[in-house]
């Protein structure tokens, strides 16, 4: 189960990201976890993703354009 912040919401309307691409990053793209934290990044067609995971849902904490624009 994906969960989406305010924040994530926020992003992904400002930058015209839907939540299949989101979906499709964390699924298909190239993950990493940040040293350290329980922060996890997936990018995947230029779409960057912050979440973290847990047993009951993976919750996006942000997202944007790995390049910084589309």
């Amino acid at each position: 189960m994906f969960v989406y912040t305010k924040h994530t919401i926020e992003k992904m309307d400002g930058l015209g990201i839907e939540k299949s691409d989101i979906e499709r990053a964390i699924k298909e793209g190239m993950k990493w976890k940040e040293e350290q934290t329980d922060k996890w990044h997936a990018r995947h067609s230029n779409i960057e993703v912050v979440f973290v995971k847990s047993d009951t849902a993976t919750v996006i904490v942000t997202t944007y354009f790995a390049g910084g624009e589309k």
